[in-house]
């Protein structure tokens, strides 16, 4: 699955825009990021 393909899903799933889909995914990303280089 591509990332596009995960912004449309979680878009249609919770009937919010892909832009906002987008951004959620991106703070969810950017968490794990930030925890697994935390080493948490």
């Amino acid at each position: 699955m591509t990332k596009t393909e995960l912004i449309d899903k979680i878009a249609s799933g919770v009937k919010i825009s892909r832009v906002e889909a987008g951004k959620a995914l991106d703070a969810v990303i950017d968490s794990i990021k930030r925890t697994l280089k935390e080493g948490k």
